[in-house]
């Protein structure tokens, strides 16, 4: 039996939400945690062990006994959870920003883990380096957005914070969804942004292949909410004409993902861009609108504008500061 990679020492659990601890195999499982034991025996690939639901707070360990081999996770605690996922402007990294590094700050209670993208062998930070927590000489390749408002949700709330990042530039939103709707989405290769068919994208935005390598990988470890940002490379005419009704399917994937019904979705507006507004302006303002109409339809889903506090000069504005702000207050309400 194995425990899935999202677990190790220094992890974050999400607050207020049953804690799922899970992995691949057969055979017998027991978990201890503050106080709670649950034992459960798998015939299958895969088994789970559910949990009581805590409130913030910590350092505690986890004790995990897989087939009578035990093991003990430290420095474990319960706080705000979320899982930052979309594409390029998502995955944007804070040394790439122009963040002053006055604002990088070492802050143990701050952690970020890193799905595997499997096309990506060397990356440099991934799963195998567990529950990363912020460390003011470590985080240039973390996701700007991620660090940012997860360092202002720490201020407001006091508690632990968790990042768990899951994304890949230049990714349609296809690729992010089960195979069985994707297909029903997925519009002929003249209707589509050049990225859906592009050759160094292809292993990527196939249908589900994020869906089946990334965000299955992770779930169902509980999160609090969900960042989404992602549209860019979905821009023309015809693919905004679908966009909201996919991205309301994918959020409903998400919250049976989650078996949280109540899960709430931040969803970040693409920034303008003068180059693709120029070339293509009904198709890049027609994804801000679907944006909009896909909020507009869902109480459960805040819709940030990013295009007042972002450049517009280039599609990966370097400002990220006052969005993370934004972001960070959805996160909070």
């Amino acid at each position: 039996m194995k425990l899935n990679q999202i677990f190790s020492s220094h992890m974050v659990l999400a607050e207020n939400l049953p804690i799922r601890i899970f992995g691949s195999g057969s055979g017998t499982a027991e978990i201890s945690f503050l106080g709670e034991t649950v034992s459960v025996r798998s015939e299958g690939d895969f088994w789970e062990a559910e949990l009581s639901a805590r409130e913030a707070g910590g350092p505690y360990e986890l004790e995990v006994t897989l087939d009578g081999s035990r093991s003990v996770l430290t420095d474990v605690f319960v706080g705000k959870v979320f899982l930052m996922a979309g594409q390029s402007n998502a995955e944007f990294r804070l040394c790439d920003t122009n963040t002053s590094r006055e604002l990088y700050k070492t802050d143990p209670g701050l952690r970020n883990y890193f799905v595997s993208r499997p096309w990506i062998p060397e990356e440099p930070l991934s799963p195998k380096d567990g529950w990363a927590p912020a460390d003011r000489d470590g985080i240039d390749a973390w996701s700007a957005l991620g660090y940012l408002a997860g360092r202002s949700l720490r201020t407001e709330t006091g508690a632990a914070v968790g990042v768990i990042s899951c994304y890949q530039g230049a990714s349609v939103i296809e690729a992010w969804l089960p195979k069985s709707i994707a297909d029903g989405a997925r519009l002929p290769d003249s209707e589509v942004y050049i990225d859906h068919w592009y050759p160094d994208f292809t292993v990527w935005n196939a249908n589900a292949a994020i869906y089946d390598t990334m965000l299955s990988a992770i779930m169902p470890f509980a999160v609090n909410k969900v960042v989404w940002y992602q549209g860019e490379s979905d821009t023309t005419v015809q693919e905004a004409a679908i966009y909201d009704k996919s991205v309301a399917a994918l959020f409903d994937c998400i919250r049976g993902l989650q078996r949280n019904d109540a899960l709430e979705f931040v969803l970040v507006q693409i920034a303008d861009y003068d180059h693709r507004k120029e070339n293509d302006p009904a198709g890049w303002r027609g994804i801000q609108e679907a944006q909009e109409r896909a909020a507009a339809a869902d109480p459960r889903v805040k819709l940030v504008r990013s295009a007042d506090v972002c450049e517009s000069s280039m599609i990966h504005p370097v400002t990220k500061n006052a969005l993370a702000e934004r972001i960070a207050a959805a996160l909070t309400k």
